[in-house]
C-alpha cells in the first residue's frame, strides 16, 4: 500500500511498499552476491529507526515543465513526466518549498526552466538558456516565506545544454541570499557541494571509519573525494597531518574554510597522483603511518589511483565508503590481491525506500 504523497508512476523508490525488515534484508543479499568472495563478513545493513525512514531527503533534484498554467516539478520517464509535488520522501520543508516556487515563478515557457535542485538550504533554478530571466516574481512576500522554510540561497544557473549534466562551471547568478549555509556538521556547502544524506547514519560510517584507521599526531591521512570535509574535519581532530583531493571547485572552495590545517588540491584524483606520492613519501620519511579514507563515485577508484596505492602508497589502513557494490567488488579484488584483507564489510542504508545501499570496507595491510 502506498503512503500518502506517493505517485504510483513515480520510478524513485522501488522499496517503498517493502517493510523496513523486507528493503535491509534485500540490501544485505544484494550485497553478499555482488560482494561473493566476501559474503561471510558483510554485517547486518544499518538504517535508521521506522519512524525516521520517510521525510529525510534534504536534497532533490527535479525537472520542471509548464502544463498550461501550471508549474511542475517531478521526473521524466521516456517521454512521459511524472509529476511528484507531495514526496513522502521529502522533507515536509521541501514539498513546502517546491509548492511555493511552482506558484511563484512567471507562467511563460520563455522562462526556460529546466530543473529545480534543492540542497539543504540553498535552492537553484537550471535554465535551459543562456538569457537570464527577470526576477521581478521574487516579491519579498516570497521571500519572506523562503526564510520561514529555511532557505538561504536561491540561485538562477544558465545552461543551455543541460541534460544529464545539470551544472557547468558557468552560468550561475544568486538572485536572493547568501552564497553558502552551514551543514548538520557545522561545515559550509554551496548549491552545487554533494551531502550524505541522514546525518546520524553518515557519522555513524565516519565513527565505524575513524575507530578503524585511529588517526593521530603519529599518523597521516589521505583523503580521496573529500567533498567539503566531513570525513577531514574527523581527521584533523585526531591531530593527524591530512591532504585531500576534489574535484568540485565550490567543495574545494568550503573545504579549505572548513579544515584549514589541511592540504586541499583541486582536481581529479588521478591528476594528482603525482601530488599524493611526494606527500605520502615525505610523511612517510618522518616516521608516519599512512592511512586512507576515499569516498568515490560509483564509478569507483580509478585505475591511476589503485595503482599508486597498491604499488607506492602502500597504506598500512584503508576506509572504503562505497556507493556501487559492483565497482567495490572490482576494487577489492585488485586490494586484496596486493596485500590487504577486508577486514569489516558495514552496509548502511543512507537511501530508505530506496534499493540503493552504501557499504564502507575496512581494509589493512598484511
Amino acid at each position: 500500500m502506498l503512503v500518502q504523497g506517493c505517485n504510483r508512476n513515480c520510478r524513485g523508490c522501488s522499496h517503498r511498499e517493502w517493510s523496513m525488515n523486507e528493503s535491509l534484508e534485500q540490501k544485505r543479499f544484494f550485497i553478499k552476491n555482488k560482494l561473493i568472495k566476501w559474503s561471510d563478513i558483510v554485517e547486518p545493513v544499518r538504517s535508521v529507526t521506522e519512524d525516521k525512514r520517510w521525510g529525510y531527503r534534504t536534497k532533490t533534484t527535479l525537472s520542471a515543465r509548464l502544463n498550461g498554467s501550471t508549474w511542475e516539478f517531478g521526473m521524466w520517464h521516456r517521454d512521459v513526466f511524472i509529476p511528484i509535488p507531495n514526496c513522502p520522501v521529502h522533507t515536509p520543508n521541501i514539498n513546502v518549498t517546491l509548492r511555493l516556487i511552482a506558484e511563484s515563478l512567471p507562467k511563460v515557457q520563455t522562462f526556460g526552466l529546466a530543473y529545480v535542485v534543492v540542497s539543504g538550504a540553498q535552492v537553484v533554478l537550471v535554465i535551459k538558456s543562456k538569457q537570464e530571466p527577470s526576477a521581478t516574481w521574487l516579491t519579498d512576500e516570497v521571500i519572506g516565506q523562503l526564510l520561514s522554510l529555511g532557505i538561504e540561497g536561491l540561485w538562477y544557473h544558465m545552461n543551455p545544454s543541460t541534460g544529464r549534466r545539470i551544472f557547468e562551471k558557468s552560468g550561475w547568478k544568486l538572485i536572493w541570499g547568501k552564497t553558502r549555509s552551514t551543514d548538520y556538521n557545522g561545515l559550509l556547502y554551496g548549491p552545487a557541494a554533494f551531502q550524505q544524506l541522514i546525518p546520524e547514519l553518515y557519522n555513524e560510517s565516519l565513527n565505524e571509519a575513524e575507530k578503524f584507521l585511529s588517526p593521530g599526531v603519529n599518523s597521516a591521512v589521505i583523503d580521496l573525494y573529500c567533498g567539503t570535509g566531513n570525513s577531514m574535519q574527523r581527521w584533523a581532530g585526531c591531530g593527524t597531518n591530512i591532504i585531500g583531493v576534489e574535484l568540485g571547485g565550490e567543495a574545494v572552495e568550503c573545504a579549505r574554510i572548513n579544515v584549514p590545517s589541511a592540504i586541499v588540491l583541486r582536481g581529479a584524483c588521478r591528476h594528482r597522483v603525482p601530488q599524493i606520492a611526494e606527500w605520502a613519501e615525505m610523511n612517510r620519511n618522518r616516521g608516519k603511518e599512512i592511512l586512507l579514507y576515499v569516498n568515490p563515485p560509483r564509478t569507483g577508484l580509478e585505475p591511476e589511483v589503485m595503482e599508486w596505492i597498491t604499488k607506492y602508497g602502500l597504506p598500512n589502513r584503508i576506509a572504503y565508503l562505497s556507493c556501487s557494490p559492483g565497482t567495490l567488488s572490482k576494487n577489492l579484488d585488485v586490494l586484496c590481491a596486493n596485500g590487504y584483507r577486508l577486514s569489516r564489510c558495514i552496509p548502511f542504508d543512507f537511501f530508505p525506500q530506496t534499493h540503493h545501499v552504501e557499504t564502507l570496507a575496512l581494509l589493512e595491510r598484511v
